[in-house]
């Protein structure tokens, strides 16, 4: 039977609600999932048929050391999903920005460089923005984040000058389309498989579900579905032209047009635990394909 290591953090020893979802497919395509920690420092990952990233949910904390785990594994050809290069790109959000260049529609953002001193005052005035979302650009679930009104940038200033003393960061203005909720679509191995939307919480702009936010399936139409593809093709192209097993596309409508957030190839939710019931056996497939069993 073949190995597969579902890849996770030691605060999250049996995966996440969504992923315990694959076990029993994965068995049942006689593939052997086995969960451990992404820093675990005996393990010899080159034994497995694939190494499948999930719920690496602290890597923005320990960037640098999850950076050097990455081309360790990328040195010693261990099957790695998503690859390498591409989970290297989207480390850091300055992805959006490339993307951007290419044509894809994403959110206005301010680029702030580690070790700069900048206002927010300035930033707001300058943009004509009333309320913004500040950020370090590696984060996750929400850590970091803080929401900016022209009536609290006193309060906030602090904060963003600690931010830059460690980090890069940026600055968005609080789309408001976002309290309709945030669209996710999610992929396996190139294909559409489900969309989610997510809710933010009452009187908040955040959809982490640490600020109350909801979650639930969602009918997206084939126009948007068509954008979400490219956006995931152009990052392919740009990664290395491989293969992506999987990937979560968030965005907002703004205008009637599906606006790109977030492009997550790393360690993202897949929701599984709200999705459709295929989602679990759709995302088993493709890693029993990868690791060589194949059905």
């Amino acid at each position: 039977m073949f190995e597969v290591a579902l890849v996770t953090y030691h605060d999250l020893p049996d995966l996440s609600r969504s992923d315990q979802l694959l076990l029993e497919p994965l068995l049942q395509a006689g593939i052997q999932p086995v969960v451990l920690s992404w820093d675990e420092p005996t393990i010899d990952w080159r034994r497995f048929g694939a190494v499948v990233l999930r719920s690496c949910w602290d890597y923005h904390k320990r960037p640098e050391a999850f950076r050097q785990w990455i081309i360790c594994l990328r040195e010693q050809k261990v099957r790695l999903y998503n690859p390498p290069h591409a989970v290297l790109w989207n480390m850091e959000k300055h992805y959006l920005r490339v993307l951007n260049q290419q044509g894809i529609r994403t959110i206005p953002t301010v680029w702030l460089s580690q070790g700069e001193s900048h206002s927010l005052a300035d930033i707001l005035e300058t943009h004509g923005w009333t309320s913004a979302v500040l950020k370090p650009t590696i984060g996750a679930s929400a850590d970091g984040i803080a929401l900016v009104t022209v009536e609290n940038i006193a309060q906030h200033q602090p904060l963003l000058t600690s931010l830059l003393g460690a980090h890069n960061v940026m600055v968005q203005p609080v789309v408001e389309a976002i309290r309709d909720g945030e669209l996710s679509l999610v992929f396996f191995d190139g294909v559409f498989s489900y969309a989610i939307r997510k809710m933010p919480g009452s009187g908040s702009i955040f959809v982490n579900s640490a600020y109350g936010g909801s979650r639930m399936i969602a009918d997206v139409s084939k126009q948007v579905i068509e954008t979400a593809q490219s956006i995931l093709e152009t990052a392919r192209c740009l990664t290395g032209d491989q293969p992506l097993l999987y990937a979560r596309v968030d965005g907002v409508m703004v205008n009637g047009e599906f606006v790109l957030m977030e492009l997550e190839l790393i360690e993202p939710g897949l929701l599984m635990d709200v999705a459709p019931p295929h989602a679990a056996q759709h995302f088993a497939r493709v890693i029993a394909a990868v690791a060589g069993k194949g059905n």
